[in-house]
């Protein structure tokens, strides 16, 4: 890791911070492409940037209709992590218009770190799908 790379902790703030404030180009710009979404139900590679932007519009949709107002990152736990790669998993942590918890959603990620440090994401995979 170069050391003006953020911390995977700082990374996911402003991940979430995204999520929250419906920054489509900041989500868009957050992840690596090739990227690579995996459930149960298969595996989608996300070829650009316009796909993310999709993706996000209508899940926004979605949890703004539940009253989903924010996210945050919770219980960060590293798997592994090399030169380049960090793959670990956490918490998202769906807020209220308060920012009091409304349910947590479980994800793995494997985040790649590029050659100027910048810290993208190159695989998502829900947990509790």
């Amino acid at each position: 890791m170069k050391p003006d790379t953020e911390s995977i902790e700082d990374f996911f703030i402003r991940y979430t911070g995204y999520l929250t404030a419906g920054d489509l180009d900041g989500l868009a710009e957050i992840y690596n492409y090739p990227a690579l979404a995996v459930t149960a139900r298969g595996c989608a590679a996300i070829a650009d940037p316009e796909q993310t932007r999709e993706f996000f519009a209508q899940g926004q949709d979605f949890y703004r209709s539940r009253g989903i107002q924010g996210v945050r990152a919770r219980d960060i736990v590293t798997e592994i992590e090399v030169p380049g790669v960090w793959v670990g998993h956490l918490l998202l942590e769906n807020l209220d218009s308060d920012g009091s918890p409304v349910g947590t959603e479980r994800n793995a990620y494997q985040v790649v770190t590029l050659a100027d440090g910048a810290r993208k994401i190159a695989v998502t995979t829900p947990l509790d799908a």
